[in-house]
């Protein structure tokens, strides 16, 4: 009777499952959680010192190295800034040139004084071929 009623209601083993498999898995969590909690095999940490602006007073030669090396990072930093800056601006000034350069050609197709074939071969005027390239004959 168990069995067919069971049958007809997949879904209550389903969710006692799913109760089951969580409440293994909570208690799973918590007993790894008491054995960090409560486990006397810790080892304390002893190269970190009590009070970090102890240890920098401590030692003045490594404070110094320090911020001499930060100075330097502070150097390199602006030097990068300035490079950057500097390969931004001739980026924009090649821009503005292919711009023009682009502009030129246009201008030049759209006048009819030249033809840009679509493999990239410039004719002039009539379709005369000007410059590089096969012109198709022999030797």
């Amino acid at each position: 009777m168990i069995a067919e009623y069971l049958k007809k209601h997949k879904t209550i083993p389903a969710v006692a499952a799913a109760f089951g498999m969580t409440a293994l898995f909570g208690l799973a969590i918590l007993a790894i959680g008491f054995n960090a909690l409560f486990n006397p095999n810790t080892q304390p940490v002893l190269a970190a010192p009590a009070d970090p602006s102890a240890a920098a007073s401590a030692d003045p030669a490594a404070l110094q190295q320090m911020q001499e090396l930060i100075a330097q990072y502070q150097a390199r930093e602006q030097q990068y800034k300035a490079e950057l800056n500097q390969a931004a601006a001739q980026l924009n000034q090649a821009n503005q040139q292919l711009s023009q350069y682009q502009a030129l050609v246009s201008g030049l197709e759209n006048a009819g004084i030249i033809q840009i074939s679509p493999d990239g071969r410039v004719f002039l005027g009539g379709g005369q071929r000007r410059g590089g390239g096969d012109d198709g004959g022999g030797d």
